[in-house]
């Protein structure tokens, strides 16, 4: 079974795209939930409440789950960039071990 390296990197073009888009809507909800955060805690300084000033911390600390997402993704990218030309320099036994490794890294 031979691997035809055009293929290959087609369908990993094809996904870093499609990561690119996501990384892009991921960012653009980070950025939301930051200006979101940043007016409630102006709100509550205005109005002089401290519940209203809290409640900013809690949007804040949502920027948790984007910015990991982004990191996840980028070091996905890494990969899918790196994997094909990883693959082809190996012999068929280290090359199916390298490949099923990173098959198990994306099903987590």
């Amino acid at each position: 079974m031979t691997l035809d390296i055009q293929i290959i990197n087609g369908r990993v073009d094809k996904a870093l795209a499609d990561n690119r888009r996501a990384e892009w809507i991921i960012i653009g909800l980070a950025i939301a939930i930051f200006i979101l955060g940043i007016s409630i805690l102006v709100v509550g300084y205005w109005q002089e409440n401290l519940y209203v000033s809290g409640g900013s911390l809690v949007f804040d600390a949502l920027l948790y789950w984007p910015i990991r997402e982004i990191l996840k993704l980028r070091r996905d990218n890494i990969i899918l960039q790196t994997l094909p030309a990883m693959v082809t320099s190996l012999s068929a036994e280290r090359a199916a071990d390298e490949i099923a490794k990173f098959l198990e890294y994306l099903r987590k």
